[in-house]
Formats: C-alpha cells, sequence, structure tokens
C-alpha cells in the first residue's frame, strides 16, 4: 500500500478556498482512477493547510493521473482559480506503508481525523529506528483502539519515517490521548527510543477529512 498526498496552503478567503477544494477533489475523481479524500489542516501546520489523499499501487498510478490533468480543459481552468489563493508552493508527499496495526485498514470516512507524527532516523539507525516503530505502532493501537500506518516516506528529507493514526471523530483522538498518557508502557517505550531519531525532527499534524 502506498499512500500519495498533495499539501497546499491557501491565504485566501477559506469560504471561498474550502467549496473549491471540494470541488477540485470532485473533479480529480471525475477525470482520473484515483480516489482521491480532501483533509483540512487543523494543528501542527500553517492555517489554511488543504491535504489531498489517496492510496495508489505505485507512482506510476500518480504519473498517469498527473498526465491525464494537464490535457484537461476543464481541471486546468478550475485550477487556475486558485493562483493567487496559495500561499507558498506545495509539496507532494508519497509514503510507502510497511506496516498496518489495529487490524485492517479501511478508508476513513468524511468527518474522521488523522494524526500524522515523522521523524527521522539517526544515521546509522535506521534499521533500529523502524523496529522501534513497528513497535510503537502497535502499542498505540493496542492502547487507543486506532489503526496505525507506519512507512517510510520516500521524498524530502533522507530516511524520514510517518505513522498516521485514524480516529472516526474528536472525541476519540482525546480519549487516545488520555490514554497514551496513562500508559506506563507508552512512555517508557518513546523515552527508550533516545538516540534513535535525529534530533528535532519530529513533527505532528492533526487533520481532519472534510470530502
Amino acid at each position: 500500500m502506498n499512500i500519495y498526498q498533495r499539501v497546499i496552503t491557501f491565504q485566501g478567503p477559506m469560504d471561498e478556498v474550502v467549496p473549491w477544494a471540494v470541488e477540485m477533489t470532485a473533479l480529480v475523481n471525475d477525470k482520473t482512477d484515483l480516489d482521491v479524500s480532501l483533509w483540512q489542516g487543523l494543528f501542527g501546520g500553517p492555517l489554511g493547510t488543504m491535504a489531498w489523499s489517496t492510496q495508489v499501487s505505485g507512482l506510476a498510478a500518480v504519473g498517469a493521473a498527473s498526465d491525464a490533468l494537464a490535457q484537461d480543459k476543464s481541471y486546468l481552468k478550475a485550477a487556475e482559480k486558485a493562483r493567487d489563493w496559495i500561499a507558498m508552493p506545495g509539496e507532494d508527499h508519497f509514503m510507502r506503508v510497511q506496516h498496518v496495526a489495529g487490524g485492517g485498514y479501511t478508508r476513513p470516512d468524511v468527518g474522521a481525523y488523522a494524526e500524522v507524527t515523522n521523524a527521522a532516523p539517526a544515521e546509522g539507525k535506521i534499521g533500529e529506528a523502524i523496529q522501534w516503530s513497528v513497535e510503537i505502532a502497535d502499542l498505540h493501537a493496542e492502547i487507543t483502539h486506532q489503526t496505525v500506518l507506519f512507512g517510510s516516506v520516500d521524498y524530502g528529507e533522507y530516511g524520514m519515517v510517518g505513522w498516521m493514526g485514524m480516529s472516526d471523530d474528536a472525541d476519540g483522538i482525546d480519549r487516545g490521548a488520555e490514554a497514551i498518557a496513562s500508559d506506563d508502557r507508552y512512555l517508557k517505550s518513546v523515552d527508550g527510543a533516545g538516540g534513535l531519531f535525529r534530533p528535532g525532527s519530529a513533527t505532528r499534524r492533526l487533520a481532519r477529512r472534510i470530502a
């Protein structure tokens, strides 16, 4: 399983940006073989951040969709509308999922929340870091009763890995955070990971699916 995302931060009026982003999601799904969902960034990133996310078989599927859209006049015209709303260049992310904790993966419904954590292994520690990452994903899923995906982030900072934990609603996120905070096993495991990752490389974001 691979997850492709396009992340863009907008500075335009959100009462116009959000409906446009929803329309673009439907347009891409209509014009390509992708099944794209739209996520709105809530915490951990710039305000106005939107992410389009889809499960793909590989980079070839992304390339085929991009080629199709580049030739589609209706898509190009709709994309042009957002030109003055974009605050900074967007980024494409590609995550190769290596482990699914907490049962089989089911695509989150509209209204679901996703916590995304990224970190880069320290030099010479990639193997140990990945082994620990799988273990902490399993423990997180056990404690929170959430599905957690773990994988490598292929492009950007070298060696970056990521976890995606999903919940049906905000209450689930709150319950998970409380359970994690009170579980000694989790805290000891995190403390024991000292030295496995580059200092300052870890980030954590929260997003909600809106389309």
